[in-house]
């Protein structure tokens, strides 16, 4: 069985340091005001019976990804053996279909970042890139599990590598001998949204069945 990367984030052990947020962005240049792993927070109750809720948000690397299908650039946007999903900066063209198809916010347009596919072969029928150069579109990021550190043989994303309340825990659903296959049969599990038919692989234990209402939201919103 191959191989089928995801990552749990334990809320039981979640301090909001946002540690995993600011990890992710120095290891991936994420730019100011876009985010591949963010922490919410939301305060709920009064004084003394006052709680905040802390709630890590990444890319679910969706098993049945809904950000492929828009795309007009055949692989631009894939799906690895292994479960990540990616994006090609080489194929890219900008358009942001998938930024707006994925339910859970967690792509963006990288303002820094020109894309480097010519557009105008797809001009015609891609209305959002007519009438532009490449100069003039961006491409797409999001979080891809630190896939130059699984290149490098090293599982473990930077967001995972330095969260200091060992919340985060990565590894092969599909080994039952992995710490988070154990975590997952040992433990009530969440998934985020499941309803959209994503099936997202990154499951939550939570503290409060009310969480995912209390702090829903896009990851870049």
């Amino acid at each position: 069985m191959s191989k089928q990367y995801g990552l749990l984030v334990d809320l039981r052990r979640c301090v909001g340091c946002t540690s995993c947020q600011v990890s992710c962005k120095m290891e991936n240049a994420v730019p100011i005001g876009k985010f591949r792993s963010r922490v919410d927070f939301t305060d709920v109750g009064k004084y003394p019976e006052a709680k905040r809720h802390f709630f890590p948000k990444i890319c679910n690397n969706c098993s049945n990804p809904p950000c492929i299908e828009p795309c007009p650039v055949k692989g631009a946007t894939y799906k690895r053996e292994d479960g990540v999903v990616m994006v090609n900066r080489d194929l890219c063209i900008g358009c942001g279909r998938c930024v707006g198809d994925c339910p859970y916010g967690a792509r963006y347009l990288h303002p820094h970042l020109p894309v480097k596919n010519d557009p105008k072969p797809y001009a015609k029928k891609v209305k959002e890139v007519s009438g532009k150069t490449a100069k003039d579109l961006r491409m797409v990021d999001k979080c891809d599990y630190c896939s130059h550190r699984l290149a490098q043989g090293i599982e473990e994303p930077a967001c995972v590598r330095n969260c200091p309340g060992l919340a985060r825990i990565f590894g092969d659903l599909n080994d039952p001998n992995s710490e988070i296959a154990k975590l997952v049969r040992a433990n009530k599990t969440e998934l985020w949204h499941p309803e959209h038919g994503t099936k997202p692989k990154s499951p939550y234990i939570l503290r409060d069945v009310n969480l995912f209402k209390l702090a829903d939201g896009d990851l870049n919103k």
